[in-house]
């Protein structure tokens, strides 16, 4: 019964101090399917600017620089500006009427910024003088910073 006791208590004590904590840190990513192709880009940096609570963000992939995705949001606001999506130098944004870009919000503090997004970008092609569009769907983020 001794050793019955011993094992519980052991058992008890092992539970209680192993565990996940809700201070685990949160996985950066940006996760976005492109013209059907599904990314992950897994490194974040976080540009603070100041007092207007300016945040520039910049989301590559395994700290290659040759797709970024760009953009600002001011803390607390519900919207993201100046979004761009960069391929080997090409430039994709919000440049015709028919471009879009769809996001949702849900956490946007001083600590964390957590979004879904969707939309139409457009990079004007000088050579052929006319704009070429990409699609992103399913697009997520979630970074703590």
């Amino acid at each position: 019964m001794k050793k019955i006791l011993q094992l519980f208590l052991i058992l008890f004590v092992s539970l209680s101090v192993i565990g996940c904590s809700k201070d685990d840190p949160i996985p950066e990513r940006l996760e976005v399917t492109i013209n059907n192709q599904d990314l992950v880009f897994n490194s974040i940096f976080v540009d603070r600017q100041g007092s207007n609570n300016s945040r520039y963000f910049t989301a590559v992939i395994n700290n290659n620089t040759s797709r970024v995705i760009n953009f600002y949001a001011n803390v607390g606001d519900d919207s993201v500006a100046n979004f761009t999506y960069t391929i080997r130098g090409k430039v994709y944004k919000q440049l015709q009427d028919s471009d879009f870009l769809n996001t949702n919000i849900s956490v946007n503090t001083n600590a964390r910024f957590t979004m879904t997004f969707s939309g139409v970008l457009s990079s004007f092609n000088a050579v052929t003088e006319s704009y070429e569009t990409i699609e992103l769907t399913d697009g997520f983020m979630d970074v703590e910073y």
